[in-house]
């Protein structure tokens, strides 16, 4: 069970980051199906919204766990980089997409099913050790 709790918390993150991608990826059939490509250019751009913020957080939430000095330029360049990207991609799902219900949702969930995937790999993971 030790195995489990030392992987580093950057593999963790990068198997999350590829759940949410595969779960993408097999959410584009039923979108296409349903919603047409505005659907699929909803769910990306909702998909995109949601892991610009589950980025941001991990960022966050890094700096607080361990503060180091940044240079205030580039972490003020980040930070309205991420904040015109988060506003692009909340502009194309409002006027192109226009916001077609499923697509929007599925890319918000996005994220919840790569943590859910992470879950049920750490405890099949751990249940065979």
């Amino acid at each position: 069970m030790t195995a489990v709790q030392d992987e580093s918390p950057e593999v963790v993150l990068r198997r999350i980051r590829r759940i949410a991608l595969a779960s993408w990826g097999v959410f584009t059939i039923p979108v296409l199906i349903t919603g047409g490509w505005r659907g699929l250019i909803g769910l990306t751009c909702s998909g995109l919204v949601t892991m610009i913020n589950f980025l941001w957080l991990e960022e966050v939430v890094e700096a607080l766990l361990q503060p180091t000095r940044r240079h205030l330029g580039r972490s003020t360049l980040v930070i309205l980089s991420r904040f015109a990207l988060l506003g692009v991609a909340l502009s194309v799902t409002i006027f192109v997409a226009r916001i077609n219900a499923v697509s929007v949702l599925l890319g918000f969930s996005v994220v919840v099913v790569g943590i859910m995937g992470e879950a049920v790999y750490s405890t099949f993971r751990s249940f065979a050790e």
